[in-house]
């Protein structure tokens, strides 16, 4: 998807806003428009994220990702039945107690997220989508508790 006509509207709608500023606001603003458009970039590319994470809990047949071709994110829709890396039905995409999404920052050691990112991948899937449908499995593993195990050695050394 390209991204661009967004941006260039929004630099129109910034030209509007200073039009009746003097030369230097003007400058300022151009150069303001410049410096944002890697943000503003990232923002919508989330946004397309969130909006395919969110079709695909609502369509159940299908999961609906978001690529990156370059700087452009590119919107690919998969049937579930024909992804071998998708949850199964005992794994829904969207549990009954989820309440929509929420943003968390993560920092990754930078072999772990190569790793994850070839992983996602080959699933055919953004390092988004994966990462979420990794940790909706872990939450629904069987818990183990290990703090009652026998091979648990505990005391000063």
């Amino acid at each position: 998807m390209d991204l661009n006509p967004y941006l260039a509207a929004v630099a129109v709608d910034l030209e509007k806003a200073t039009a009746l500023a003097d030369d230097a606001t003007k400058e300022i603003t151009t150069r303001v428009a410049v410096a944002v458009e890697p943000a503003l970039r990232l923002a919508m590319t989330q946004l397309l994220a969130d909006a395919a994470a969110q079709l695909t809990g609502e369509l159940g047949t299908a999961v609906v990702t978001v690529r990156m071709d370059g700087r452009e994110p590119v919107l690919h829709v998969q049937e579930q039945a024909a992804a071998a890396a998708e949850p199964t039905a005992s794994e829904p995409l969207v549990g009954a107690d989820d309440e929509g999404t929420a943003r968390v920052t993560v920092r990754l050691p930078e072999q772990l997220k190569r790793r994850a990112e070839g992983l996602a991948q080959a699933a055919e899937q953004s390092l988004n989508t994966w990462i979420v449908q990794a940790v909706r499995r872990a939450a629904q593993a069987p818990r183990t508790d290990h703090r009652n195990s026998s091979r648990r050695i505990t005391g000063w050394a």
